[in-house]
C-alpha cells in the first residue's frame, strides 16, 4: 500500500528548508511513498516567537524565552494546524514537521497515531546557556513518540537523550534551475538584463538592484544568504570596504526580497540597516558594492539569477555567525567555486579547510576574512583547485537523491517505530 509523507513547514518558497522540501516532492516519491506538502497558516505573532527561539538555539539571546501568553499563542497555532492537517491523512500516512514554528503540531499528531518525525535544520555546535535553556523549553513539546532529525551530529542537543534521532544532511537538487549548468553567454545576459554587467537591454523584471555602476570584467566576491543578522551580510559589508578588497574586486551582497518570506520579521530591518551601511560608504567604495533583492514571487527567475551570479563569482563568502547548514555553500561548491565561510554549525560538515574551502574561526575577525578572499583573487590556480575539490564534495554527499534516501530510511523507522537508536 502506497502511503503519504507529509513534509509541514510554514512557506512554499524562500528559504533553504522550502527549496528541500520541493526537490524532495519532484523526485522522491516511489512505488511505497508519495511526498505531499502542507503549509501552515501564516501568524504574525507566532512567526516573532519562533524567531527568537531561532536565535536562542543559535545560542544568541534575541529575547526571553516566551511567557504563558505567549506560549499559549504559540500551542493554539500548533492546534490550529494540527486539526487542519489531521482532517488530510488517510491511515499509514507519516509526518515530518520541520523547525520550531510547526513543533507545537507534534503533540496533537501523535495522540492521534500519527508517526511524527521533527526536523530541526538550525541549533549551534558550541551550546551555552542560552541555547541550552531554550532546548530545555522545546524537549518539553516532544512527545514520546517522536522522532528527531538532525542535520549534523555536532547539532544533536545533549536534551535529545533517550529519543529516538536521525542524521539527514541537507542537499541540493543539480538539475533545478539553480544548480543547472549554465554557459557563460547566458550568465552574461542574465546579470545584463538586471543591470549588473554593460551591453544588455534591461528586461522587466521584479529585481531590484542597488548599483552605481556594472561590474563589468571585475573579480567579484559575491555571499547569497536571506537578510537575517545571523547571516551577518553586514559583517561582509564591512570586511570588504576597510581591507584592501575593493582595489582588487567588487562585492556583490544577494538576498531575497522580505516581501516574499512571511515567516521572517527581521527580514525588512537588515536589509535597511545594510542599505544605510552602503550609502555611507565613500564613493570609490560605495560604487563597488552592488546589493541584489531577487522577487521570490518569480522562483525560476529568482533561481536563474543566483544561479548566474554564484558562476559568475570569483570567490563566494559565506560569513555566518551561526549556521545549521549552508545551503548556499553546497551550491557554490557544486559549481566549483571557491569558498571562504566561517567554522560555525553545519558548515564544518561541509567545507574541510585547505581542501574543500577555506574557513575563519572566528565570525567577527574581519581582517582573516578579507585576507583569505584576498588569497584567493590573488591565486587562481589555488582557487580553482579547491573548487574543483569542493565540486566533487557536493557530487559525492549533498545531492537530493542521498537525502531522498535518507529520508525513505526514516519513514522506515517511521513506519516501524524502531526502537531509540543512538544519537
Amino acid at each position: 500500500m502506497r502511503v503519504d509523507a507529509w513534509h509541514v513547514n510554514t512557506t512554499r518558497h524562500g528559504g533553504g528548508v522550502a527549496e528541500i522540501l520541493t526537490a524532495l516532492a519532484q523526485v522522491g516519491d516511489t512505488a511505497e511513498v508519495r511526498h505531499r506538502r502542507f503549509i501552515t497558516s501564516s501568524d504574525p505573532a507566532v512567526f516573532q516567537i519562533t524567531k527568537v527561539l531561532h536565535h536562542r538555539l543559535h545560542g544568541v539571546d534575541a529575547g526571553p524565552l516566551p511567557d504563558v501568553l505567549a506560549h499559549r499563542t504559540y500551542l493554539d497555532f500548533g492546534r490550529s494546524n494540527a486539526e487542519s492537517l489531521l482532517s488530510r491523512l488517510a491511515p499509514g500516512d507519516l509526518v515530518v514537521l520541520h523547525d520550531p514554528q510547526t513543533l507545537p503540531m507534534a503533540s496533537w499528531l501523535a495522540a492521534e497515531g500519527v508517526p511524527t518525525a521533527w526536523r530541526c535544520h538550525i541549533g549551534t555546535d558550541h551550546p551555552n546557556p542560552v541555547s541550552s535553556t531554550t532546548w530545555d523549553y522545546l524537549r518539553e513539546l516532544w512527545p514520546a513518540e517522536l522522532l528527531l532529525v538532525f542535520s549534523s551530529p555536532k547539532l544533536v542537543p545533549r536534551q535529545t537523550r533517550g529519543w529516538r534521532v536521525e542524521i539527514i544532511a541537507p542537499s541540493i537538487q543539480p538539475d533545478a534551475i539553480k544548480n543547472a549548468p549554465l554557459p557563460p553567454s547566458r550568465v552574461a545576459t542574465v546579470l545584463g538584463q538586471v543591470g549588473l554587467l554593460p551591453g544588455y537591454p534591461r528586461a522587466p523584471s521584479r529585481v531590484t538592484v542597488i548599483s552605481e555602476q556594472p561590474v563589468d570584467g571585475d573579480p567579484v566576491i559575491l555571499q547569497v544568504s536571506r537578510w537575517d543578522p545571523l547571516k551577518d551580510m553586514a559583517g561582509v559589508l564591512r570586511a570588504f570596504a576597510e581591507s584592501h578588497l575593493p582595489a582588487m574586486a567588487r562585492l556583490v551582497l544577494c538576498g531575497p526580497s522580505p516581501d516574499g518570506i512571511a515567516d521572517d520579521p527581521e527580514a525588512v530591518a537588515v536589509l535597511a540597516a545594510v542599505t544605510r551601511q552602503r550609502a555611507e560608504l565613500p564613493p570609490a567604495i560605495r560604487r563597488r558594492v552592488h546589493l541584489v533583492c531577487p522577487d521570490l514571487f518569480d522562483q525560476a527567475g529568482n533561481a536563474l539569477l543566483v544561479n548566474a551570479l554564484q558562476r559568475r563569482a570569483d570567490v563566494v563568502v559565506q560569513k555566518s555567525r551561526q549556521e545549521g547548514f549552508g545551503l548556499t555553500v553546497t551550491e557554490a561548491m557544486w559549481k566549483a567555486r571557491p569558498v571562504v565561510a566561517t567554522r560555525v554549525g553545519g558548515i564544518t560538515s561541509q567545507i574541510t579547510h585547505g581542501d574543500t574551502g577555506l574557513l575563519v574561526d572566528d565570525p567577527d575577525d574581519l581582517v582573516g576574512v578579507a585576507g583569505l578572499v584576498g588569497s584567493l583573487l590573488g591565486d587562481r590556480p589555488r582557487a580553482e583547485a579547491l573548487g574543483a575539490a569542493a565540486a566533487r564534495r557536493a557530487t559525492e554527499r549533498f545531492t537530493t537523491a542521498r537525502e531522498a534516501a535518507d529520508h525513505h530510511r526514516l519513514y522506515r523507522r517511521l513506519a516501524l517505530a524502531d526502537p531509540a537508536g543512538p544519537a
